[in-house]
C-alpha cells in the first residue's frame, strides 16, 4: 500500500511508536510486526550514557526507499511500512530506529521487517558515536559502503 521513510532529528522531535501503529493501520491486514531498537547503556563493555548519530540525509532517505521498495518486492507487495531512524544526540533509552509493518500475513511482516532492519545496517550511510560514562567518546567502525574486491592469490 505505502511506505513512510524518514530520518528524525531528535533533537527536535521523538520517534513516535503511536506515529508507526497508526500508518500501518489497516483492515486489510492480519499481521502488524513493529521493531523498536533503543539506545542501551552498555556495549563492549563500557558504560554508554549516549549515542549520537550522523547520517547524509539524502542518501539515507534513497537507501530506505530502496530497501523498503525491495521488501515489498520479495516478500508481500501490498504490505504497509513505517521506517524512522533517528539523528543527532539520543540518550539511553531513546527510539534509535523503528520499523513497523502492516502485512496480509504474520511471516511476510516478520520477514520484512528482519530484512529492512540488516538491510538499514549495511547499506545506509549512518554513523554512530557512543558517548561513555567516562566523559570519552568513540565513533564506532561501520560496514563499507563499497563493494568487496576480490583478493586474487
Amino acid at each position: 500500500m505505502s511506505i513512510h521513510t524518514a530520518l528524525v532529528k531528535t533533537e527536535e522531535q521523538k520517534i513516535s511508536i503511536e506515529k508507526a501503529k497508526n500508518f500501518i493501520a489497516s483492515e486489510e491486514y492480519g499481521a502488524e510486526s513493529i521493531f523498536v531498537g533503543r539506545v542501551r547503556n552498555e556495549n563492549s563493555g563500557k558504560k554508554v550514557t549516549a549515542v549520537t548519530y550522523d547520517a547524509h540525509d539524502q542518501a539515507v532517505l534513497k537507501s530506505f526507499q530502496s530497501i523498503c521498495d525491495d521488501a515489498k518486492k520479495k516478500f508481500d507487495s501490498s504490505a504497509s511500512i513505517f521506517l524512522e531512524h533517528a539523528k543527532g544526540y539520543s540518550p539511553v533509552g531513546e527510539i534509535s530506529i523503528l520499523i513497523a509493518v502492516g502485512s496480509g500475513h504474520r511471516d511476510e511482516a516478520f520477514k520484512i521487517c528482519r530484512y529492512i532492519l540488516e538491510e538499514v545496517k549495511h547499506q545506509s550511510p549512518i554513523w554512530k558515536k557512543e558517548h561513555y560514562a567516562d566523559g570519552k567518546e568513540e565513533w564506532l567502525p561501520g560496514h563499507s559502503l563499497r563493494p568487496k574486491k576480490e583478493v586474487k592469490s
